[in-house]
């Protein structure tokens, strides 16, 4: 059974405790967020056995997904940049039509909701937040712990919850390239107080979470992956 969401939810998070962003689009934004969809690879990865759990993770691994509602398009980039305190720093660089945003999360005990699925054991040590043209804002301490209980308990929302087991989901085309011998499972994800019922296809080739393509039906979202590594992805401030 297939159990970890926290590094796609991570910029969902991080949006929710964002500032507001101004209601009308930005051209250069969109213009960004268009070039990330026009840019198809023709790259095929071969089927390598049934989809468990991630690769480990590393420093440099990347993935860029995008996502598409009926209304708009945004793109979303997970970094994994540094190691500190016997925890990983996430880099999150999300694009929507109307604000660019950068966080930074130094988080102890990924390996474990990989493992088990249970975020009981996840500590925030300090969050950075870079949000349009304003100086970056370093949260710990006593202003950490006040935010990290509606971080916390958005996480412990944010648990998938295999309702089939995996099966296969043979080959699957995205921008990124064309993934064969993905594995299909479906799953219900809480998000601040609401339910989604979604299908993913994973794949062992992509690093972080292992995510090629994913629906959400009754939001109508689907997600795809644009464009991954597993080297090269570094600290943006």
């Amino acid at each position: 059974m297939i159990r970890f969401v926290l590094t796609l939810s991570i910029a969902m998070i991080l949006n929710a405790c964002g500032t507001m962003a101004p209601p009308k689009p930005d051209p250069l934004l969109v213009n960004q967020i268009d070039s990330y969809f026009s840019k198809a690879k023709n790259m095929t990865y071969k089927a390598s056995g049934p989809f468990s759990k991630p690769i480990p993770y590393k420093i440099g691994q990347y993935v860029v997904v995008g996502m598409t509602s009926p209304t708009e398009r945004s793109v979303s980039k997970t970094s994994i940049v540094g190691k500190e305190q016997g925890g990983w720093i996430l880099e999150t660089h999300s694009l929507t039509q109307t604000a660019e945003n950068i966080s930074q999360m130094l988080i102890v005990g990924l390996e474990n909701v990989t493992a088990t699925g249970s975020l009981d054991d996840i500590d925030i040590i300090w969050l950075k937040m870079k949000n349009n043209d304003q100086p970056v804002q370093k949260i710990d301490g006593v202003m950490l712990s006040v935010m990290e209980r509606f971080i916390q308990s958005s996480l412990m929302d944010i648990v998938v919850r295999i309702q089939t087991d995996p099966t296969a989901g043979g080959t699957v085309k995205v921008i990124a390239g064309t993934f064969k011998g993905t594995t299909k499972t479906r799953g219900e994800v809480s998000f601040l107080g609401k339910k989604y019922t979604s299908d993913s296809w994973m794949h062992t080739a992509v690093p972080i979470n292992g995510m090629v393509k994913s629906i959400t039906k009754k939001e109508d979202q689907t997600i795809e992956l644009l464009e991954f590594g597993l080297k090269g992805a570094k600290r943006s401030f």
